[in-house]
Parts: C-alpha cells; sequence; structure tokens
C-alpha cells in the first residue's frame, strides 16, 4: 500500500501549540486609534518609526478586542494564544505598530516504547508488531518567532500576522524554518494561512507536546473566511480552505489527485466572557484521476462540537466530538482506503476529547487531557490498517520567573489496526521555555 497526499501543498504537522483563530468585528465596531507619544525606553529609527522596549500605552492604542480573544481564558501558561500585543518590543509611529514575539522552547524527551515520531507524541505511529525500546530526543524544534502589524485605514485598525517555527526538515537531522501562519484581518475579512475554520483554538489541549491529541483538530492551511456576529452572543463564519487530503491508494491503481474544489466550511459559535461552544460543517470533494480515464470524484463531509469554560477563576475546561466521512486527514489519519487492487472508499471516522486546565497557583499549572479516534471498518481493507487511537497527557508546569517556564508531562498511547494487533506508548518529556517579552 501507498500512502501518497492528493494536493502538492507542504506538509503542515499537526501540533497543539498554537496562536491563530482570528475572529473579527465589523470595521464599525473598532474603536479609533489614537496612538500615544513614545514613552521611556524608546529609540528613534529612520522615517519617524520609534523602537520600544516599554510600550505599554503605544501598543494599547492598538489593541481591539476582535484580535485579542484568541482563545477562553487568561491563564498563564497559554500555548495557544498568540502574543500579547500590550508591552515588549514593539516599533511604532503615529499609524502603525508592530510587535515581536515568540519564546524558545527546549524539549528532553524519553521514549519507553517504540514509537515512529521522535519529536512529538503521534499515537498513529505506534508500532503493533510487538517490538520493543526505548528512545531518548533533545531538540527546539517548536521554537518560535511572530510579527504582529497593525495599523490604521481611516481610523480603524488592520493586522498582519506572520509565524514561524522550525518544525520542518528532517528529524534529528535538519531543523529548517517553516511558515506556520501568515494571514491579514480588517473588520470582518481574514485571508491567509492560519487556524481551519473547523476547529475552536479554545478548546485545544495544552500539552507541552507538540501533537496536543489523537482526535483534536489542530490544522492551519490557506483560507479565505468572513465571519459575522447575529446578536447576543451569536455569531457564524463562512470560508473555503485549501484541500488537503490523504488516501492510501490500491495497488494497482496508477493517477494521482486532483481535487477540483476548495474545502467548505462554515461555523455556529456561541461566546460569553466564561465560555464559548462552537459546531463546525464542513464539505469537500475528494477527486482522484486514475491514466486514461475519467475522474472520480465522492462527496465528503463532517461536524466538529467543540467549546471550552471557565468553570472557576482558576479552572478551564474543554472537550470536543469529531464525526464525518473522509474527513480523516483533519485529524491525521486516511480521507480514503484502498479497499481492493483498483478499489477505494471513504473512510468513516469518529473522535471525542476532554480535558482541564488548572491555575495551582500564580507559579503553577497543569494540563489534563484524553482523546480517542475510531475508524470504522470498510470491507476489503487491509489489516493492517488504523482502526483506533488514544492519547493521554498530564503535566505540571512551573513559572519560577516572569516568562520563563520549566515543566514535566507524562504520555500514554494506544494503537489497535484492523486485524486487532495493538500496541501502546509510555513517554515522559520536560521541557523549559523563555517567552520573549
Amino acid at each position: 500500500m501507498q500512502r501518497v497526499n492528493w494536493q502538492s501543498t507542504p506538509d503542515l504537522p499537526l501540533d497543539l501549540v498554537d496562536s491563530g483563530h482570528s475572529s473579527s468585528l465589523s470595521l464599525e465596531s473598532l474603536e479609533p486609534v489614537m496612538v500615544a507619544d513614545p514613552v521611556t525606553n524608546s529609540y528613534a529609527a529612520e522615517d519617524g518609526f520609534v523602537i520600544s522596549l516599554n510600550s505599554d500605552t503605544v501598543s494599547r492604542s492598538f489593541r481591539t478586542v476582535p484580535y485579542d480573544r484568541e482563545s477562553l481564558g487568561s491563564m498563564s501558561n497559554n500555548f495557544v494564544a498568540q502574543p500579547d500585543f500590550v508591552g515588549g518590543i514593539t516599533i511604532v509611529n503615529d499609524d502603525i505598530a508592530m510587535k515581536i514575539g515568540g519564546y524558545v522552547k527546549a524539549d528532553l524527551i524519553q521514549s519507553f516504547n517504540p514509537i515512529g515520531s521522535t519529536d512529538s507524541f503521534v499515537t498513529t505511529t505506534i508500532p503493533t508488531d510487538g517490538s520493543t525500546g526505548e528512545d531518548a530526543r533533545f531538540h527546539a524544534r517548536q521554537t518560535r518567532l511572530s510579527a504582529d502589524t497593525r495599523w490604521r485605514i481611516n481610523g480603524k485598525v488592520a493586522r498582519a500576522y506572520v509565524e514561524g517555527d522550525f518544525f520542518s526538515g528532517i528529524p534529528d537531522i535538519t531543523s529548517t524554518f517553516r511558515l506556520r501562519q501568515a494571514y491579514g484581518n480588517i473588520g470582518r475579512f481574514t485571508a491567509g494561512q492560519t487556524w481551519t475554520t473547523f476547529t475552536n483554538p479554545s478548546a485545544v489541549p495544552q500539552t507541552l507536546d507538540f501533537e496536543g491529541g489523537a482526535s483534536n483538530v489542530n490544522r492551519r492551511q490557506g483560507l479565505v473566511r468572513w465571519d459575522q456576529p447575529v446578536g447576543d452572543g451569536w455569531k457564524i463564519a463562512v470560508a473555503v480552505e485549501d484541500p488537503q487530503v490523504d488516501i492510501i491508494t490500491p495497488v494497482l491503481a496508477t493517477g494521482e489527485a486532483r481535487t477540483e474544489t476548495p474545502d467548505f466550511i462554515a461555523w455556529l459559535r456561541y461566546e460569553q466572557d466564561n465560555a464559548d461552544f462552537q459546531i463546525a460543517y464542513l464539505v469537500r470533494e475528494l477527486g482522484f484521476q486514475p491514466d486514461n480515464a475519467p475522474l472520480l470524484k465522492r462527496t465528503a463531509s463532517g461536524f466538529n462540537f467543540a467549546g471550552a469554560a471557565m468553570i472557576f477563576k482558576e479552572t478551564k475546561i474543554y472537550s470536543q466530538i469529531l464525526f464525518g466521512d473522509g474527513i480523516g486527514s483533519y485529524r491525521g489519519s486516511p480521507d480514503v482506503v484502498a479497499t481492493g487492487p483498483t478499489t477505494a472508499s471513504l473512510l468513516p471516522v469518529f473522535g471525542w476529547m476532554i480535558g482541564a486546565k488548572q491555575q495551582w497557583s500564580p507559579k503553577w499549572t497543569s494540563n489534563v487531557t484524553y482523546s480517542a479516534l475510531s475508524l470504522d471498518d470498510v470491507p476489503g481493507q487491509a489489516s493492517t490498517n488504523l482502526r483506533d487511537t488514544t492519547y493521554f497527557a498530564v503535566n505540571l508546569i512551573a513559572n519560577p520567573y516572569e516568562r520563563v517556564f520549566g515543566s514535566i508531562e507524562y504520555l500514554y498511547g494506544t494503537r489497535t489496526d484492523v486485524s486487532g494487533q495493538s500496541g501502546q506508548a509510555n513517554r515522559v518529556q520536560i521541557s523549559f521555555g523563555f517567552f520573549l517579552p
């Protein structure tokens, strides 16, 4: 069996740590920007710009609610939200401000069982052949840099956000800088590469591990999106997005993937100060072009229910339920599987997740999450295909100094094949991080 992507777009590894859902209101709802004079600890540059190291007053004047509610809650060690636009290293003039953000993160990983993914805990790569062995891996590939630029247009605020990390290249050999997000907002309009509309960043697990779960949708891709408030905390959004398709091809099939249309996604979202909930719907066309034959097409679709709530000031809970046919690639599993030498079928998928984050004190936080993903058996598919996988993580994070953390996380996962063969993996990850101001 050969596993191929139906699109030639670069692979986007799945991960938790990320910042990038942008929810925006209308231009009329954004407050006009009044930029204060540069404050102390600032340095003049050319063209009237000032590089400021203590820019709270300046950067607050560009802060807007639509750009700064990235994920629910203001608890420390939020690996999903983008860097706070207030303070830190900012380049400003009267009408433009750019915040430089990011962090350095070092991961020390000890795996006590074989697993195919050394840098992140991808449970679908757990072997089921009974093999044994341990592995140690140290890396800093999750280190991230971002530039958040905001400017005024007719008294309103527009935004461009660019972010990258080093999760590209070949593990253990190279760590290449990789584009994670590059998008712009103005009013209700978003265009570029960012979190898919099919996910809810408030429900992304706060794990040290880069993967973040077996069923959590944490994919970023090219999109064009419009969101619209409809009153009393309710919003809707519609988007067209890059179709990235994963297929296990029949052994005798020759040809190439060809998807003629983008993925179409919409969500209905309810937001309050202490909770949010989102229902997302995805419909897509999967296509395969055999050699010297007409294009084969099937329609796939699915739902994602995800939400989070601050049940206490120090406690956040989150959950997700995902299901559909031919949408597995949104969670790292195939969309289509081979059912014979020349035949294939859409793969039904069901996943769920639950988790909680606890702020024990100003210097201590924890996160615990469990998720599971199940794929229906399809007659004729290979016995080595994935049937079920689970993911469990629990961590403890200490903040001895401002913007510095040390942490430890235990990870456990399982994989079961269609044949019934299964495997498990245990891992401990120790991480140290330094956030830019």
